[in-house]
């Protein structure tokens, strides 16, 4: 179902990340996932499994209750689970029904894009994988064709995380 595939990533960065090194291309392992091969929430609910000690997400959509479950439940084993959706999609009433049960697991939820949307769709995985790809944590991304990449790179997550604490 999942390939493994070499891949050398460039990230393109405002003039001011290239000072820090954000500019440079990494390596790293990188897999495929395709609803064509099925569920990408069934990936993400495996890949977010593995997590040690950190989640950061960064979403556009999230109403999908099964995901939301399992962060309360990695938040109840003493992982940090961080949480940021888009304003104006937060307040709707699927998307506020997952936003209440984070919350009152005592997930951190911040609802953010005051001046545009919160268009990300990525998790950080313990500062070391990154998920991302066009795919919305809700339940009609099921039905749709959509992607997503699983990046294996310490590196690429450092700016990931980077770009997490920028978002307001």
């Amino acid at each position: 179902m999942r390939k493994t595939v070499g891949l050398l990533i460039l990230l393109l960065c405002p003039s001011g990340a290239m000072a820090a090194g954000l500019n440079a291309p990494v390596n790293c392992k990188v897999w495929s996932s395709f609803s064509s091969r099925g569920s990408i929430g069934e990936t993400i609910l495996k890949e977010i499994r593995k997590t040690r000690s950190k989640l950061s997400l960064a979403l556009y959509g999230f109403n999908n209750q099964v995901i939301a479950e399992e962060l309360v439940k990695l938040a109840g084993q003493g992982i940090m689970v961080r949480v940021k959706v888009d304003k104006d999609k937060s307040l709707k009433k699927r998307h506020r029904r997952v936003v209440r049960l984070l919350r009152e697991a005592g997930i951190s939820v911040e609802a953010v894009g005051r001046n545009g949307k919160n268009h990300n769709k990525f998790v950080v995985i313990d500062e070391a994988r990154v998920l991302t790809g066009s795919y919305n944590w809700t339940l009609m991304a099921e039905q749709n064709w959509e992607n997503l990449l699983v990046l294996d790179c310490p590196e690429l997550a450092r700016r990931y995380e980077i770009e997490w604490e920028k978002i307001r």
